[in-house]
This record gives structure tokens, sequence and C-alpha cells, in this order.
């Protein structure tokens, strides 16, 4: 763009250009029929100028006309049958002889305008598989003039760490500590380098998840259920879960630490083609960021259950993925290789923390899914043999006139992955009862975290408190 306008601007020497940091997509404008025909005709070079607002400078401002010019830009760059489509409301819509643009009213014009907003947001949320509804004003603003959105890199912020560590280490300070032994034993130690002088201290941050995950209820407040490229066949059925066991669910989780649950429903008598989910079962489980391992023995309650299907499991993960990951797959399909009751049409239904919301999506897998995640062996997150094909979306609706039920073990303990870890066993057993399930970050998951209050109340350094009865 720069070059052939310096040339053509040499006798008017006080214009200066300078290139921009935004991705405008000027080479959209020749998908317009204007410019296409004007090229097709053309039988010898020739300079042509065009004013690309056309009259809008007679009723908007410049600044909102070059706003207007951009999304109709950005809108033909992003989909082009679409964006001519929503550029024509009617029939009665003519493009004037010297305008490029259709000639429209300046209501017709925001019409258009919010039209080709949320064309283009679309492309961005599937491209990059991202909800719209979490982007903020900043970000959208950034989408549509073409910037790019990159969170600060972690890459370039560990370097600059490295340099100013190097140049702490250039001047060399010598540091001599003395210290005692168990033994009583008194050592002097010289260190030169900040490495030897550091202290040992825990990476946990379980306080800081603990702090975050309070937070999870807030989240509940924008709830989106993701049913876009859902299988539409005679077969399928539709999933009806109550948003009061999602509540308890979603409180009960963990932002960063995967969880699962069982879900158990029923039919209404009316219409045998939706299931109605009325129970989540907390069965005991160990979780990490990838996955989580659920008992191999699957709940049994001779009167909570009763009369209730077993209709598959619901997990928390951190991305919003439009397939199952492969430990997913695998998971559901041991369960349903192992256990008869759960059928072909077992579902997953997937709670993504997606930022400041929470995306729902259930899924089924297909028979090449059960095939490969029965045998498969490899629990990393490229395994071989595995398709995005191999589950498919099913009807999944959200309902507050239902109402459904939280069953949990005995004892109320479900969570073994951060201070339990060494008793769990994929063979424990469990028996469940009605109650409601305790959070990820309860007190009777992580014992170890009271233990040294426990031994200082008990110690010789307890403090002395007075006996008012002595």
């Amino acid at each position: 763009m720069l070059d052939p306008l310096e040339v053509h601007l040499l006798d008017f020497p006080n214009i200066v250009i300078k290139g921009s940091e935004l991705q405008l997509p000027f080479q959209a404008c020749m998908k317009m029929e204007k410019f296409g025909d004007l090229i097709l005709r053309a039988t010898q070079p020739q300079m042509v100028l065009f004013n690309l607002y056309d009259d809008w400078l007679k009723s908007i401002s410049s600044y909102t006309a070059f706003s207007r010019l951009i999304l109709l830009l950005r809108g033909l760059h992003v989909n082009n049958e679409k964006a001519k489509i929503i550029l024509r409301p009617d029939k009665s819509t003519i493009t004037e002889a010297h305008f490029v643009w259709p000639t429209l009213t300046d209501d017709e014009w925001i019409k258009v305008e919010v039209a080709l907003k949320d064309l283009i947001l679309a492309d961005f949320g599937k491209r990059n598989s991202v909800n719209i509804a979490s982007l903020t004003n900043s970000e959208i603003r950034d989408i549509i003039l073409g910037q790019e959105i990159a969170a600060p890199s972690i890459q370039r912020q560990q370097m600059a760490e490295l340099e100013k560590s190097t140049e702490a280490q250039s001047q060399v300070t010598a540091v001599q500590t003395q210290t005692t032994n168990v033994h009583g034993d008194t050592l002097q130690v010289v260190t030169t380098s900040n490495y030897e002088q550091q202290v040992f201290s825990s990476k946990s941050d379980w306080r800081v998840r603990a702090i975050s995950a309070t937070h999870l209820p807030l989240r509940l407040q924008h709830i989106y259920v993701s049913n876009d490229d859902v299988k539409d066949d005679a077969g399928s059925f539709t999933y009806v879960i109550p948003k009061n066991i999602l509540r308890a669910f979603v409180t009960s989780s963990d932002l960063r630490t995967q969880v699962g649950a069982f879900l158990y429903g029923t039919s209404p008598p009316d219409n045998k083609q939706v299931k109605e989910i009325k129970a989540v079962v907390w069965v005991p489980q160990r979780g990490n960021n990838n996955n989580v391992e659920l008992p191999s023995a699957l709940p049994k309650e001779d009167y909570l259950l009763k009369d209730l299907e077993p209709l598959g499991w619901i997990k928390t993960q951190a991305l919003d993925l439009p397939h199952l990951t492969p430990t997913d797959v695998s998971t559901q399909a041991k369960i349903m290789a192992e256990h008869s009751e759960w059928g072909p049409n077992s579902i997953c239904v997937v709670t993504s923390f997606t930022p400041g919301s929470i995306s729902l999506s259930a899924h089924s897998l297909t028979v090449a899914g059960f095939e490969w995640g029965r045998k498969n062996t490899d629990n990393g997150p490229n395994p071989p043999g595995f398709n995005p094909n191999m589950s498919e979306r099913v009807q999944l609706l959200l309902s507050d006139r239902i109402l459904g039920m939280t069953l949990v073990p005995e004892g109320k303990v479900w969570n073994y992955g951060i201070g339990l870890t060494q008793m769990w066993n994929s063979n424990i057993p469990y028996s469940i009862v009605l109650d409601t399930p305790l959070t990820f970050w309860a007190e009777q998951h992580r014992p170890a975290s009271f233990l040294t209050f426990a031994n200082l109340e008990g110690g010789e350094e307890s403090a002395d408190v007075e006996n008012s009865f002595a």
C-alpha cells in the first residue's frame, strides 16, 4: 500500500505517510463487484481515485465513518458471502453509480454494523475456540482492528529475570554463614553465588488456589450451554440437567484439578427421547490437571438409585474444547466395557471454566471411539490413533424447573488428590448417602495441613494458659 502512494505523492512534499501496526484488510475491497468489474474491463494502466466514505460524512463524524469502514472491510475479509448478504437487507437496496457501498439510512447502517461485528466475533471464536461472551470490550476492539491478542510472554519474563540475575552475579560477594547441625556442631560456610544462598521453600500454591475456588459460585451467573454441531437423528436423546445439582457440583470443584461424578436419571413418562438427570453421585477419586481417576466399582444403593438408570458422568476441565480429550475417551470407554449397564448412549458432560463463566457441553462416544478407548494404554496428551471425531456432541439443556439430588460417599470424603493420595486405590470400597458434598479444599481432604497446629498445642511451645480451677 505504501510504495504506490508515495510515488503518487511526490508532487506533495508536505504530506507524510507512515505505516500502521493495524492489519487493515484493504485487499477486501477487491471483492466488491464495482472494483472487480473495473479491473476486468481495464485495457491499460490507469490511476483511479475512489472515496471509500461515499457521502457518510454528511450525517456522521469521521471517527464513526472510519469505524464503519473497518467493520465493512473486516467483514468482507472474514466471510465475503455473508457480508454481502448483510450489506443488502432487502431487494430495494441499491448502490449509486458514483458510490462504492450500498445506499442505506442511518438506522439501517446501525443494524448492518451490529451484524458485521457479530460475524467477525463469531469467526474469531470458532477459529480460536473462544467463548465470545467472555471477551472484554478492549479485546473486541482489538479483534475488529486486527491487532494480535496475546498474553504477556512468559519466555520474555524469564529472559528478563535471567538478565537481572547475571547482572547480580557479576558482582561477586562472599557471604559467611554460621549454622549448627543436629549434633550441636558449629559449621561455617562461605558462599559466593545467589544460588548457594537461597533457602529452600515449597512451591505449593494451595492457599491461593483454595481462595480462588471460593469464587466459583460467582461464575454460575454466566453459564453457556454449547449445542453447536449436535447430531440430529431419530435415535438421539436430549439430556436435561437441573440447575441445583450443577450449582452443587461447580461449588465443590477446583479451577485447575479435574473432578468427576456419575450421573443417574430417567425419562419422563410422556417422552422417551428425553433423559432428565436426577442425581449426581460423588465417588472417591484422585484428579490432576489432565485427568481424573475414578473407582472401578459403580455406586450401589437399593433405595436412592431405585428406578434410575446410569446416564454417564460429569467432569470439569480448564479449557473449552470442541471434543473429548483422549483421556476422557479412554475413561468412558473402559467404564462402558467393564459395566454393561452403561449403554452406547452414555454421555460425558464437560464443565469448562472459561474466563468469568462456565461452558457446558455433552458428548457421546462413536463406535470407533469406544473401540480405541477400551484398548488404549497411553495416558499422554497425544496418544497414537486418536481422532477428535471419536466423540460427538449431544443435545444438552439446563433447567431450573426440575430438581436433582447429590449423593456422596459415607463419611463425605471424596477427594484423595491433595492430602490423602497414599490412601487412594481404584478398588476402594465405598457406600453412598444423601448429603451435600464437601468442597475440594475442605479440612477433611487435607488433614496434614492441620497436624502442625495440633503438635503446637500439645508440645512444649504451647502458650501458657492460666487454669482458673487450679
